[in-house]
C-alpha cells in the first residue's frame, strides 16, 4: 500500500551511542530528586528505534527495565509522556485504544479520535499490535463496548476495507456517491446511516474529497453541516472527525491540540497523546497547519498553556518555533 510521506519533528540523532545514553539515564534516575532535564533531553530527541536500543543497554547496566525505572522516577503527565515514548507509534496507539475501552465506562472521545483519524495503513498496524499486546481482537473489543450505529461505524473502520487511491478519477462513481449521500440524509426524512457508513468507510480518501465537493451541487448544506443536521452524539462526532481528516488530517490534529490546551486545566492527556503519537509521523505538518489556522505557533501555545518539566518535554517533541 502507498505509504504517506513522513514529516516528523523527532528524527534519529547522529553519532548515536546507546550505551552512553543508558549510563547518563541511569545517573539521572538515581540522582537525589531525579534529573528530569537529562531524561527529557535524551528520550525526546531520539527516534523510537534508538530509544529501544537505549532501553536494551539500560537493562544490561541497571538490571531493571527502563519503563519500570521511569515509572519510579517520574509522575503525572511527564511520566505518561515518557512511558509513551518507550512504545512504537502503533504500540502506543494500541495501548491508548485499550485504555479507552477497558475499565468502567468507555472514553468515547479518545476512541473516536484514534479510530476515525488513523488511515488504513495505521489501523492495520494497530490491529496487529493490539492482538500481540493484549491477546484480543480490536474489532471484538470495540464491538463489545459500543452500540448502535456508532458501533457499526467504528467496526466498519476497524475492518480496514478502504480502497487504495486510484490513478483514474471515476467521475461517474463520484457523482453517484455524492447523490447517494444526499438521498440517504438531507433529502429524506430520517437518515440511512448504513449508506453513509458504507461510502465513508470504503472509498479512498482522494475519491471522498471529490465526492464531498460534488455533494454541494446536490445538497444545500455541505457534508459537515449535513452531518450536524442528521445525526447526534458520538455518531455525529465520529462522522465529523472522519470528514475533517479526509479533508486535512494535520489540521484536525492542530485544532484538537489547540482546543485541548485552551480548555480550563489543559487537557494534558489529549496533548500528550497527539504529541507522542504524531512526533515521528507528521507533527512538522501539524505545526504548519497550527500556525496557519491559529496565527500563533504550536511552540508558543505549549509555552503559554503548560508548565514545568512536562512543558519542557512537549517543547522538545515539538522541535522548534514557527
Amino acid at each position: 500500500s502507498s505509504s504517506e510521506p513522513r514529516f516528523p519533528t523527532v528524527v534519529p540523532v547522529r553519532d548515536f551511542d546507546p550505551a552512553k545514553d543508558a549510563a547518563r539515564l541511569e545517573t539521572a534516575i538515581k540522582t537525589k530528586g531525579v534529573d528530569e532535564q537529562t531524561i527529557i533531553d535524551i528520550l525526546t530527541r531520539r527516534s523510537y528505534e534508538q530509544r529501544r536500543d537505549i532501553a536494551f543497554e539500560y537493562e544490561r547496566i541497571a538490571r531493571k527495565d527502563l519503563p519500570t525505572a521511569l515509572k519510579g522516577a517520574l509522575s503525572g503527565s511527564l511520566e505518561s509522556l515518557m512511558l509513551g515514548l518507550m512504545k512504537s507509534t502503533s504500540q502506543y496507539d494500541a495501548s491508548e485504544l485499550r485504555a479507552s475501552i477497558k475499565g468502567l465506562g468507555t472514553d468515547e472521545e479518545t476512541l473516536i479520535e484514534l479510530v476515525c483519524s488513523r488511515n488504513n495503513e495505521e489501523l492495520m498496524a494497530i490491529k496487529k499490535v493490539y492482538k500481540e499486546m493484549f491477546k484480543k481482537e480490536l474489532d471484538k473489543d470495540v464491538a463489545g463496548d459500543t452500540s448502535g450505529n456508532f458501533a457499526k461505524l467504528l467496526l466498519a473502520l476497524v475492518q480496514t476495507r478502504r480502497d487504495e487511491p486510484s490513478n483514474v478519477v471515476d467521475y461517474q462513481t463520484i457523482d453517484e456517491d455524492a447523490r447517494l449521500l444526499y438521498e440517504a440524509g438531507v433529502q429524506r426524512k430520517g437518515t440511512d446511516v448504513a449508506a453513509w457508513i458504507s461510502i465513508m468507510c470504503q472509498r479512498s480518501v482522494p475519491h471522498l474529497q471529490k465526492v464531498f465537493e460534488r455533494y454541494k451541487s446536490y445538497s444545500p448544506y455541505d457534508m459537515k453541516e449535513s452531518i450536524r443536521k442528521e445525526v447526534k452524539g458520538d455518531l455525529e462526532k465520529s462522522f465529523l472527525t472522519l470528514v475533517e481528516c479526509f479533508e486535512n488530517r494535520q489540521l484536525y490534529f492542530a485544532n484538537r491540540l489547540h482546543e485541548a490546551m485552551k480548555s480550563k486545566g489543559a487537557k494534558e492527556k489529549v496533548v500528550t497523546r497527539i504529541m507522542v503519537s504524531r512526533c515521528e509521523v507528521d507533527l512538522m505538518r501539524i505545526r504548519t497547519e497550527f500556525k496557519r489556522e491559529h496565527k500563533k505557533s504550536l511552540y508558543q501555545t505549549i509555552a503559554e498553556h503548560t508548565k514545568g518539566d512536562y512543558q519542557k518535554a512537549l517543547l522538545s517533541l515539538c522541535g522548534g518555533d514557527d
